[in-house]
């Protein structure tokens, strides 16, 4: 069972987050990362901890480089039973940044609709909708998740008595749809965009993202340590990203900003996301 240090001093935190924005926003990151060893001994001490989610190490080419730079220490990707465990007490965290997500469920979804739910955890985005809203006569919510969160998911549904949630462990076993989700995890899929809709039965008319780290730089992978483990995370280039959905057929609805999250990366401040970003799409006949 993976064990978790006891919680930081105030003060602690505060010089901790000092350094991270000296190291990974101002130009003295990119100085110090000439320094010999200093990098890789700052990187060690990043990816070992236990004790905070959302710690960004390293810039990578690709996702096999990035996933070769984790240490043999750590728990890799999401696949696991501490993953899958993290939001079992808070099935429906809602917060500033998921509201965007339920207006654009609440007018794009009606009587007999469908939501592929692409990387939603133990159903999330399920649960925080039921919350706030009325779920649509016979709605059908698929999620697809790694298989130790799947079916932790089928557990908590049967719980909750979601007679209308199910879990697919496979993107191209997963039923058509009319609205594609993804809150805050599609940069964790080694698939690119063309291959990700490529492996769908049917393109739906509707998708939308959330929480996506958006820039202006070049795309490139880095890893974030998420606590119980590590994995690697996409960073986007906005105009690639938005081409990409552009040449199978969509058009940009509304974009947002997340302004809860951002990307730090020490030693690379040329990487730096100040908020993430969130995006509707409507597929134009």
């Amino acid at each position: 069972m993976t064990t978790y240090a006891a919680p930081t001093s105030l003060g602690t935190r505060i010089f901790r987050r000092l350094s991270l924005i000296v190291l990974a926003r101002l130009p003295t990151g990119r100085w110090l990362r000439k320094l010999p060893m200093l990098p890789s001994l700052y990187g060690r001490s990043v990816l070992n901890r236990r004790d905070h989610t959302g710690l960004h190490w390293g810039r990578f080419p690709s996702y096999a480089q990035a996933l070769a730079a984790i240490p043999p220490t750590r728990r890799s990707g999401w696949d696991f039973e501490e993953s899958a465990k993290l939001w079992v007490d808070n099935i429906d965290p809602v917060i500033a940044s998921t509201y965007p997500v339920l207006f654009w469920l609440r007018q794009t979804l009606n009587k007999g609709s469908s939501v592929l739910d692409l990387g939603g955890s133990i159903g999330l985005s399920y649960y925080g909708y039921r919350r706030f809203s009325k779920l649509p006569e016979d709605l059908q919510w698929t999620v697809v998740e790694v298989p130790h969160i799947a079916q932790q998911g089928r557990l908590v549904a049967e719980r909750e008595q979601a007679a209308g949630l199910h879990f697919e462990e496979d993107l191209a076993n997963a039923p058509a749809c009319d609205v594609l989700l993804s809150a805050g995890a599609m940069q964790y899929l080694e698939l690119s965009v063309p291959e990700m809709l490529a492996r769908l039965k049917v393109l739906p008319k509707y998708i939308v993202l959330n929480k996506l780290p958006v820039s202006d730089a070049d795309e490139a992978w880095t890893l974030q340590n998420y606590g119980p483990g590590v994995a690697p995370m996409r960073l986007y280039n906005r105009s690639s990203l938005i081409g990409a959905f552009e040449q199978a057929g969509y058009r940009l609805v509304h974009s947002w900003a997340v302004e809860n999250l951002d990307c730090l990366i020490p030693f690379h401040p040329d990487a730096y996301i100040g908020s993430f970003s969130g995006f509707a799409l409507e597929r134009v006949d």
